[in-house]
């Protein structure tokens, strides 16, 4: 049985993915601070939108939606998509995170969604105080996310000087059914972006670090060429 997959329409990207993320499994995509990973969340949904006609919901802990639009590098029309009710927006306030999964389950099925975001899953630890209470919502929201028959992003900080630590709360790298990983390199005086698939549960996925680079509508990742990181694969963890 052919497995159905979601192309996560980021250039370059699906073929490393042996065609996009399997349906149904969520995905840890973590890296340091300006690597990318909200615009490349945000370029999940907007493909899913424009070009396969799957409704995305985006749930932010951090930016508020005119936030993510101001900042947006691309000229995508977020905002018509939110319009037409093919994106939907919601600004978590972390504070009352015991009914966030609530949220979540309301909005997938009130709005018969198709792929989710979650950004980030990192935010959380800046109000839930107890590290056993914040794997346990990652671990129920992770539960929840399968339950309702979505494929989803969580995006995660790594510490730029502590690369290795892929899991900040020591779950949510073990819970996803794929994890990747954006780096920010170094070439002489300059950084770099490069981006590495570490695990995608199901698929025989590329084992490299290619580069990637921001162009005028969108992300493109040079799956033909490969990187040397200052970084190297983010440290020897192991994921299951």
């Amino acid at each position: 049985m052919v497995q159905k997959r979601l192309e996560t329409g980021v250039n370059g990207l699906d073929e490393l993915l042996q065609g996009g993320i399997p349906h149904n499994n969520t995905v840890l995509l973590a890296g340091p601070a300006g690597s990318g990973k909200t615009t490349f969340a945000l370029e999940y949904l907007y493909r899913g939108a424009t070009e396969h006609n799957q409704t995305g919901l985006y749930v932010s802990f951090e930016e508020t939606k005119d936030e993510l639009i101001n900042n947006l590098p691309f000229d995508w029309d977020l905002q018509g998509l939110i319009d037409e009710e093919k994106l939907h927006f919601v600004k978590y306030d972390p504070y009352q995170y015991e009914d966030i999964i609530d949220l979540i389950r309301t909005n997938i099925k009130q709005e018969d969604v198709d792929r989710v975001v979650i950004d980030s899953i990192t935010a959380i630890s800046l109000y839930v105080e107890n590290v056993k209470d914040v794997r346990k919502l990652l671990l129920d929201m992770n539960e929840e996310l399968k339950k309702n028959d979505v494929t989803t992003i969580y995006t995660g900080e790594i510490k730029s000087d502590k690369p290795e630590e892929i899991s900040r709360f020591g779950v949510e790298a073990f819970i996803s059914d794929g994890v990747i990983t954006l780096i920010l390199g170094e070439q002489g005086a300059e950084l770099t972006n490069q981006i590495l698939i570490r695990k995608m549960r199901g698929t025989d996925h590329d084992k490299k670090i290619h580069p990637f680079e921001f162009k005028d509508d969108g992300l493109k990742v040079y799956a033909e060429e490969t990187s040397l990181s200052s970084e190297g694969s983010g440290g020897s963890e192991e994921l299951f």
